[in-house]
């Protein structure tokens, strides 16, 4: 059987679908649900957010050297985010991870290597995937730049902990993740790139969660 009469069985049997409000399309969105899709315009260099005069950065001390993010966290972004991440629409990942390189490719982004926030082992199994590989390995492709697992995560109450895989003396690297909220924790993703001898570190995501300062809660990395 040939690829396009087995993908059009599979779509009978388990059609695509709208993240947001789940009619039949192609992922990641209908085309009622993508004409809400805000995309950010380029903005602050350090932390994708838009230009004014009320801009608020990351900290002077924040591991992050720069990011780029793709889009506002709200309406379809969220949805889609929250549906790919915890409803189980894991084959929406590479959908989002195409658009996200495509933002980080234009953004003229370059690295030694590109890595993820790693998701603790159990949860990753309980989900079906690491979302942030699969955005990783997007972006690596498209920028033709390694993609590698630099980083172990463990749980804990007060969020997940990194360690390094490996040393990294002067690399710069370009660290992904799908959505930054409060920045604590691409802060402690970074912080454990940077103690482990890595020269730079920048971020990419899929979307910003509004326009605040970022890892103000956490100016020191634990």
């Amino acid at each position: 059987m040939g690829s396009a009469p087995l993908n059009d069985l599979l779509d009978l049997l388990a059609p695509s679908r709208c993240l947001a409000c789940r009619a039949r399309a192609a992922v990641p969105w209908c085309r009622d649900c993508a004409g809400q899709v805000r995309q950010l315009p380029p903005g602050c260099d350090r932390c994708a957010a838009p230009h004014g005069s009320a801009h608020a950065c990351w900290p002077a001390d924040a591991p992050v050297a720069a990011t780029v993010a793709l889009y506002d966290y709200r309406g379809p972004v969220a949805a889609a985010v929250t549906t790919a991440k915890v409803a189980g629409a894991t084959a929406a990942w590479p959908a989002l991870g195409e658009r996200l390189a495509e933002r980080v490719a234009d953004a003229g982004t370059q690295a030694d290597v590109v890595t993820w926030v790693t998701t603790p082992g159990q949860r990753a199994r309980a989900r079906g995937v690491d979302h942030a590989r699969v955005l990783a390995q997007a972006v690596g492709g498209r920028l033709t730049i390694p993609v590698s697992r630099l980083l172990e995560a463990r749980p804990s109450r007060a969020g997940d902990r990194y360690h390094a895989c490996l040393r990294l003396p002067g690399t710069h690297v370009l660290l992904v993740d799908d959505v930054v909220t409060t920045g604590a924790t691409a802060w402690r993703a970074a912080a454990t790139l940077r103690a482990a001898g890595a020269d730079r570190v920048e971020l990419a995501v899929l979307a910003r969660a509004g326009s605040h300062v970022l890892g103000a809660a956490t100016r020191r990395p634990a």
